[in-house]
């Protein structure tokens, strides 16, 4: 018989005690009766054959039978699987991880006259051990008792918590009631909002929608400024680059002016020429009354003066074109600063306006820390801007009217009447 082990609800059969009695089919019955008759514990036999089990015979059902007339000398020299062939009882077999109380209600369901027979349990190594049902009822019982006692053990407990529960209860009520004697008192006590409070509660409101004014009007100064700082650095570089290409043209037409001049000066020795050699012939002529031979040569070389001259009035005509050419990049360098000027104005406008809104605010709302603004300095940026606007304009208008007057007049002549006016202004 196995040793007991302490009750807890999860307890199972395999726990409980139980006796490992097993005989073999061809074992005698008288042996079966002498082992009754020496442990008288022992609920019943377990009979196997060939490591299998055959069925049980409990100790009740083996008594019976031999106390029969001519039982015990039929059986008692016999093998025990011949009563047990004669008995027939099926034997209720459960896993020993069975638990205590389900292993009762299984023996509870079994026929009345089987109710009291031993339980053959199966353990995991597949041994067998005989369970009296009265073991499994009194292991029960105490499980049972066990559970009582930990329900009133539960009970007292509640119902000593009910008490300090209903004492907490009734405390909470008390100060409840002292809390709502004191709010009472102090809704009385309380009276209506004071002017001054009323002023510094408007005066709260007034401050916060100023907050609220000034963060948006300092994102739209941050925003405006940006833009027409931006601006204006691109459009000084842009003039500056304009001025760049300006003083480039400029130096070209210095050049090509002097060109001309050198032209021109090449152009009045060879009419000087001309003319000594006209006044010659015109001598030679009025001498001989004929013409000679010798004016052939003289002829040859008016030809060739006229053609150098031809030439030269050609130079004249491609040097004006290049001119013409380069007076409309000059035009419209001078546009392109006066736009770009323009968009520079308009940009610090914008951020003029978001500041003049901001200086009307502080002088609304009359704040002592603040200093009165005298001019912002974005208006003293805008009429810079517009004094260079002008002068681009008036400038714009001046080579506007070159360039009218070149396409209306004859080039030629028109560019050496200017350059002659150059070098005699240029002469000491």
């Amino acid at each position: 018989m196995s040793n007991p082990t302490q009750l807890t609800p999860d307890l199972t059969i395999g726990h409980l005690p139980c006796h490992h009695f097993q005989v073999s089919a061809a074992t005698p019955g008288q042996v079966v009766a002498e082992r009754f008759e020496q442990e008288p514990d022992l609920p019943g036999v377990i009979i196997t054959h060939e490591s299998q089990v055959l069925g049980m015979i409990s100790r009740v059902k083996f008594r019976e039978q031999m106390s029969l007339p001519d039982r015990l000398e039929i059986y008692g020299q016999h093998p025990i699987r011949a009563l047990l062939d004669f008995i027939r009882i099926p034997p209720l077999m459960l896993s020993e991880n069975w638990k205590v109380e389900d292993a009762v209600q299984a023996s509870l369901n079994r026929h009345k006259d089987l109710i009291y027979e031993p339980i053959v349990v199966v353990m995991e190594n597949d041994s067998h051990c005989l369970l009296d049902v009265q073991t499994l009822v009194i292991a029960q019982s105490k499980l049972l008792a066990q559970a009582n006692k930990v329900i009133q053990k539960h009970r007292a407990e509640r119902h000593k918590y009910r008490a300090i529960i209903k004492q907490e209860q009734a405390k909470f009520q008390e100060c409840n009631e002292l809390l709502k004697s004191q709010q009472r008192q102090t809704e009385k006590s309380q009276t209506l909002p004071s002017f001054q409070q009323v002023a510094l509660v408007k005066q709260a409101e007034e401050i916060a929608q100023m907050n609220q004014r000034f963060v948006r009007i300092a994102k739209l100064i941050s925003s405006e400024g940006r833009q027409a700082f931006q601006a204006t650095f691109q459009g000084a570089n842009s003039i500056c680059n304009n001025t760049d290409k300006i003083l480039g043209v400029g130096k070209a037409i210095a050049n090509d002016l002097e060109t001309v001049n050198r032209t021109s000066r090449t152009i009045r020795e060879a009419i000087e020429q001309v003319r000594h050699l006209a006044v010659q012939v015109a001598v030679v002529t009025n001498q001989m009354g004929s013409q000679p031979s010798g004016l052939s040569q003289v002829s040859l070389e008016i030809g060739r003066l006229a053609s150098k001259t031809f030439e030269l009035g050609n130079q004249m005509e491609q040097i004006a074109s290049r001119f013409k050419l380069r007076v409309h990049e000059l035009t419209q360098a001078a546009r392109a600063g006066a736009n770009v000027a323009k968009s520079v104005t308009i940009k610090i406008d914008r951020a003029e306006m978001a500041l003049l809104e901001l200086e009307e605010l502080i002088a609304e709302k009359d704040l002592p820390s603040q200093t009165p603004i005298k001019e912002p300095l974005p208006v003293i940026k805008s009429v810079t801007a517009d004094s260079l606007v002008k002068d681009i304009e008036h400038a714009e208008v001046a080579v506007y009217e070159l360039e009218q007057r070149v396409q209306q007049q004859d080039s030629s002549q028109y560019l050496i009447q200017k350059i002659q006016q150059a070098l005699k202004s240029k002469k000491p």
